[in-house]
């Protein structure tokens, strides 16, 4: 699992910090192993799933009551 962090603007003129997910696998193949990995899942810093929203730097909440937009990436976490 990687787990990347931005920071975001959200519609309410607040920071957000929003986390994206990444799973990635090994599948066994006649050819060895080959890694694959899910599409990634966006959530807001207290743990709301994010979908996408108009362009592909910007969510929204499920309930959509708040857009944010990301600004830039601050880190990058790899746990096994």
């Amino acid at each position: 699992m990687r787990t990347d962090i931005f920071r975001a603007v959200g519609t309410d003129g607040q920071m957000h910090i929003v986390f994206r997910r990444i799973q990635t696998f090994f599948v066994r193949t006649a050819y060895g192993l080959d890694e694959k990995q899910r599409e990634p899942k966006f959530y807001l810093g207290n743990g709301d799933p994010l979908e996408c929203a108009d362009r592909y730097d910007t969510f929204k909440t499920l309930a959509g009551d708040l857009v944010v937009r990301i600004v830039a990436e601050k880190r990058r976490r790899d746990r096994s």
